[in-house]
């Protein structure tokens, strides 16, 4: 009895032994939900934030998330993940985000708001936007982390933000964009990422690759520096450091060398009162040269 209870005893240790032990891809399982549940904490800590409209001209419009109707957008209206703002033909808006970086629309535009999160600790933010038409510039804080994104997709296109000073043109099937300080990097349909740095610029066609950056003309910066007024001084871009570029700029035009003067001017002026942008007038109203984007 003892030989032959000697290996059942052995086989039902084995049978118990793999009834207990979990298959491998059990195991898995078991571990991934481990460290998920590990994980759960730290990204929860993720939350959403608010924005801000701080200037308002002519007719800009909200639309909440889930819903169908347009509102008149005042100034100091809150906006929040998922909200739409447009603006019509000689209108402008300008947003200030939760970090105090600012974007600005202005005449026939629409940008949708998709994402908005910081957590603390670790130091993170991440911000997704559409611009779905018309004209977008922003003024972007340096990025709080690695971890942290700024993006800006176009029907044509996915740019990166890492700080910086730029202006994204969409209109038909095409996205131009325009780094005056910093760099950006973006990609089309096909092709490979491009980082566009400072006073460059290049476009995006639709089903396309972006193309090699090139050199932004005088006109360009003026435009944009008329039109980002107060709000550049957000931005790592500095009053004086761009008034000695300026100033050396060889292919500075008589024209353009006043324009982008009075646009530095007034931002200087403007950069020693409170930190509240105008509610009204001030270089927002200025209009671009003729012929500019």
């Amino acid at each position: 009895m003892t030989t032959k209870n000697g290996p059942t005893t052995r086989h039902a240790d084995a049978r118990w032994t793999m009834k207990m032990t979990p298959s491998r891809p059990a195991a898995v399982m078991l571990l991934a939900a481990m460290l998920l549940s590990q994980a759960g904490p730290a990204l929860a800590e993720f939350k959403p934030t608010q924005a801000k409209l701080s200037f308002v001209k002519g007719r800009v419009e909200i639309q909440r998330r889930g819903s169908n109707d347009w509102i008149p957008a005042a100034l100091r209206s809150r906006l929040y993940p998922g909200d739409k703002i447009s603006s019509e033909a000689e209108a402008e808006a300008e947003i200030t985000l939760d970090d105090g970086s600012i974007v600005k629309l202005k005449d026939k535009s629409l940008l949708v708001l998709d994402r908005m999160e910081r957590q603390r600790k670790p130091a993170a933010a991440v911000t997704s936007m559409r611009a779905m038409n018309g004209k977008v510039l922003g003024c972007v804080r340096k990025l709080a982390s690695k971890d942290s994104k700024f993006t800006v997709t176009t029907p044509t296109a996915v740019a990166g933000v890492r700080g910086t000073v730029f202006g994204i043109f969409v209109e038909g099937d095409s996205t131009e964009l325009d780094v005056l300080k910093g760099e950006v990097a973006i990609a089309g349909e096909r092709g490979a990422e491009v980082l566009v740095g400072e006073k460059m610029m290049t476009t995006v066609p639709r089903g396309g690759a972006a193309r090699k950056p090139s050199a932004m003309t005088a006109a360009q910066v003026g435009f944009m520096m008329l039109w980002g007024g107060a709000a550049i001084k957000v931005g790592s871009l500095g009053a004086a450091a761009s008034t000695a570029w300026y100033a050396s700029a060889p292919a500075l035009v008589a024209a353009s060398a006043v324009a982008v003067a009075a646009g530095t001017a007034t931002a200087i002026a403007i950069a020693t009162k409170k930190g509240d942008p105008p509610s009204g007038g001030g270089p927002t109203n200025i209009p671009g040269p003729p012929g500019l984007p």
